[in-house]
This record gives structure tokens, sequence and C-alpha cells, in this order.
């Protein structure tokens, strides 16, 4: 009887931390269902993308010479649009991500639907969780995964409009996939405080939190220029804006160089100081900071009352 006994209280505990995720997933697709737009705005993009391609002007030759071009040019041609076909979808994630950050527990308290939700057994810490883990996993990974698609779509349309030009190459694809991902990676974490200083100020701002969030790190360093002279914030703001990406050397990669001298994207694999950007102290500061902020914005909601 004891034998049987002993394994339960492990059970138990397993089987708590598989209902944990299950909840946190079905806490998932509840954000993307709501906010439609995490998912909705990058495949609008990528359509767009593939309009262009397909009706607008496309001449990648000096002086329309593409017989001119090398193997190698076209293998790198092939990687530079890749990784430049995928940045605009990026761009317009990232702003779809801040404001879904503002938006998400600020919308629930201003709709009232806060008093549907917290009558489930679903913690608060669980909720912020959720709305955390898509804004900083699932829609970069997703939209990740879309670029990576619509770059084959891309590139199969380009070789019908302009033949000659691009080069298919599997293992610099494979490459310039890996150098995507890694900034995608580097980009969740080291973004990471802002991630969770919107959704505090999400879950503290009785109005208009878009307001607050662009005065405050507006007018923040003016006041401190202008009364104490010094300009520590604004120093902050940038290197919290771009630190990263000098660690990473992204700076001493010169891939665009010279048209003659194109190197593809993968190149910058052996440049970057990729062990020295994921070991940056100041990285793990900010999801450190990022994770007490998300459990500031958790008990936030748990005690306001905005009735």
């Amino acid at each position: 009887m004891n034998a049987t006994a002993a394994p339960v209280p492990a059970v138990s505990a397993l089987m708590a931390r598989a209902g944990r995720l299950d909840t946190i997933l079905t806490l998932a697709r509840r954000e993307l269902w709501e906010h439609r737009s995490l998912w909705i705005a990058p495949l609008v993009v990528e359509g767009l993308l593939a309009l262009c391609l397909l009706f607008g002007h496309a001449d990648f030759g000096e002086g329309g010479a593409h017989g001119l071009l090398t193997p190698r040019q076209r293998v790198a041609l092939f990687t530079i649009v890749q990784w430049a076909l995928a940045q605009p979808v990026f761009l317009v994630t990232s702003i779809c991500v801040g404001f879904y950050l503002l938006d998400c527990l600020y919308a629930e308290r201003k709709d009232r639907s806060i008093l549907f939700w917290k009558s489930l057994p679903v913690s608060d810490g669980l909720t912020v969780a959720s709305k955390l883990l898509v804004a900083a996993v699932i829609v970069p990974l997703g939209v990740l995964a879309l670029a990576l698609v619509s770059d084959l779509v891309f590139s199969a349309i380009l070789a019908m409009r302009v033949p000659g030009v691009l080069s298919w190459d599997t293992l610099e694809w494979l490459r310039t996939a890996l150098v995507l991902l890694l900034t995608v990676l580097l980009g969740a974490l080291w973004y990471a405080p802002i991630a969770g200083a919107l959704l505090l100020l999400s879950a503290w701002a009785r109005r208009s939190p878009i307001l607050w969030a662009s005065l405050i790190p507006v007018v923040a360093p003016i006041v401190e220029r202008v009364g104490l002279g010094t300009h520590y914030l604004w120093d902050f703001e940038r290197y919290r804006a771009f630190g990263i990406w000098y660690q990473l050397q992204l700076g001493h990669a010169h891939v665009f160089g010279s048209f003659k001298d194109l190197p593809p994207v993968g190149v910058v694999l052996n440049t970057f100081n990729i062990r020295g950007a994921f070991t940056d102290m100041d990285l793990w500061l900010g999801v450190s900071a990022a994770v007490a902020m998300a459990y500031a914005a958790a008990r936030i909601r748990r005690y306001r009352d905005d009735t």
C-alpha cells in the first residue's frame, strides 16, 4: 500500500504543472483571438510585399546587365533580398506588439470584461504571464516562421520576374534564417524590460496609457537636462534601444559593401559576438526587471478597482 501511495504527491505535482501549462496556452490563444492585429497585420504586410514583387518594377542588375553577375553575387543577392524582405514584417509586428501591451490590461478594465475573467479560476499571475508570453515569444517566433515561408514564395516570384539574377543556395538560405533567428531571440530578450514596462503601464494607467508611454521617455530626459544639466536618462534610453547590437558587433559586419563585392548575409555569423551578447549582464538584468514588472502588473490587476 505504501509503495503505491508514495508516488502520488509527485504525480499530483506533475499534473498541476501540466494543468498550468494548458491554462497558459489557452490564455495565449485567447489573446491571439481577442487581439487579431497581432497576426493579421503580418499577413497583410507579407501579402502587400508579394503584390509589389508580382506587379512592381524589379531590376537588380547594373543597367539591366543581369548576365554580368557572377554565381557568387547571385547567391549573395538572394540572401540579402531574403533578409531585407523580412524587415518590414518585423517592424510592423513590433509596433503592433507595443500597442497590444499598452492595451491588453487597460482595455479589460475599460470594457469591464475583467469582471468576467476574474470570475474564472485563473490567477492574475497566469493571466499576465500569458500576455507577456504572447508578446515576447509566440508572436516573434510566429512572425519569423511566416517570414521564412514567405521568403520561399518571394524567391519563386523573383525567379519568374527577373530570371538569372538570384541563385538559390540551400546552405546560405539556412544561414540567413539562422541570422534572423538569432536577432529575433536576442531582440526579444533585450527588449523584454520595455515589454514589461508597457505591461505595467497598461495595468497602472487609469486613462490614456499610450499618452503616458509617449510622454515619460520624452519628457523625463528633457526635465533632467533642463533641471540638472545631465543626460543620464537619454543615454540610458539610447543604450537600451541599441546597446545589444553593438555588443553583438552588428555594426562591424559589413554585409552591404559595393555591388561587386556583395557577400552573403550568413558571413555575419563569423563576426557576431554571439556568446558575448547572450551572456551580457545587462541583458539578463533587463529580463529580471521584466519579470519583476510583470509581477507588479499582476498585483495591480488583482487589487485595482476602477469602479
